[in-house]
């Protein structure tokens, strides 16, 4: 399926994005570009090929969702201490890219120290806490309170489901907190490998307080999209 309703208005689509019908708003998470300008620093050399792959998938999210706001909720850069040539170049070319067709919402993650630098060229702020309707949006690197929905990002999170032969298929995936009124958005970064929430890899403080085995799993699989996999519990 193209995307899941999960609640009324919210959507979570098979692109990694939630789209939040109620504010005509998409959000996405942990885009980490200038991944590959990283690694080349520590020797490591692979093709620069996200940054293409990233602009694509928001061209199509943007034009199928046609949002008024485009939120990225945290880590659209990967160096944590300043800003690399390649992110400098990535970021700006992002952020211009969805401004032609909506409004870029930009919140800090751990890894934003410095791109508040990239998006003043373009004229926008940033945020570590954004409000708008009944969400809350923060990165969930760190703690922070919410009234109604609270959206974060960080954790990465991926199931790893086995077959009757023991293969694993891992598939990045949206999780869903009803009681605690929380969701935990998939990584956009073709480079994460996702926190495996059935080994119980879990970084972010905010998920450390809620009852991890009543989220709802939603997978997002190339094949099939978006699935409803269930609670985690039921997949231990």
């Amino acid at each position: 399926m193209d995307e899941i309703e999960v609640e009324n208005s919210i959507f979570f689509t098979r692109y990694g994005a939630a789209f939040l019908e109620d504010i005509s708003a998409v959000v996405v998470s942990d885009v980490h570009l200038g991944y590959e300008d990283v690694l080349a620093m520590n020797g490591i050399f692979i093709p620069r090929v996200q940054s293409q792959m990233i602009y694509d998938t928001v061209d199509l999210i943007i034009n199928k969702y046609k949002p008024e706001k485009f939120i990225i909720n945290g880590d659209l850069k990967h160096e944590f201490s300043h800003n690399t040539p390649q992110e400098w170049s990535d970021v700006y070319e992002l952020l211009r890219r969805v401004g032609e067709k909506s409004e870029p919402i930009v919140i800090k993650g751990n890894h934003d120290n410095y791109v508040a630098n990239i998006a003043s060229k373009l004229n926008l702020r940033t945020y570590d806490t954004y409000k708008e309707g009944r969400y809350t949006f923060h990165h969930g690197h760190k703690n922070f309170k919410w009234d109604d929905i609270g959206i974060i990002g960080n954790e990465h999170p991926a199931v790893g489901l086995r077959d009757s032969v023991d293969s694993v298929l891992k598939l990045h995936c949206f999780l869903y907190f009803k009681k605690e009124r929380l969701i935990v958005l998939p990584a956009m970064s073709i480079y994460a490998g996702g926190s495996d929430i059935l080994k119980n890899e879990i970084n972010s403080p905010v998920l450390k307080k809620v009852d991890l085995d009543e989220g709802r799993v939603y997978g997002l699989w190339d094949a099939y999209g978006t699935i409803d996999l269930g609670n985690v519990k039921g997949l231990l």
